[in-house]
């Protein structure tokens, strides 16, 4: 009596085998926001305008951010979107936040 062999396993190895190749092929990138969607969003900076990106850290509990801004940005707004995007935003504390130089950690910036 001859052996069956069953077709199912040939087939699965080919499927798997096409669809290994077909990610391979297809042009994914390498990290969300890429720099073409990036380029295809306006920006909210007006044209000719200087940006600078500051590293806001609060040492406590070592949570970081980075914040771009420009020169009419003031300390006060520093304060409040390095607290939005750290989730410090509780009533309670107000009253306890100040910017220092890197440099010069003795004085409060105002």
């Amino acid at each position: 009596m001859p052996v069956r062999r069953s077709l199912l396993v040939p087939a699965l190895a080919l499927c798997a085998a096409l669809a290994l190749l077909c990610a391979d092929l297809a042009p994914v990138p390498a990290f969300a926001g890429s720099s073409a969607q990036l380029a295809v969003r306006g920006s909210r900076m007006p044209r000719g305008a200087t940006i600078y990106e500051v590293m806001v850290t609060n040492p406590s509990v070592g949570a970081r951010t980075r914040l771009n801004i420009n020169e009419k940005t003031t300390v006060e707004e520093i304060i409040a979107k390095a607290r939005k995007e750290m989730d410090f935003e509780m009533a309670f504390l107000d009253g306890d936040w100040f910017l220092y130089e890197i440099e010069d950690e003795t004085k409060p910036l105002s």
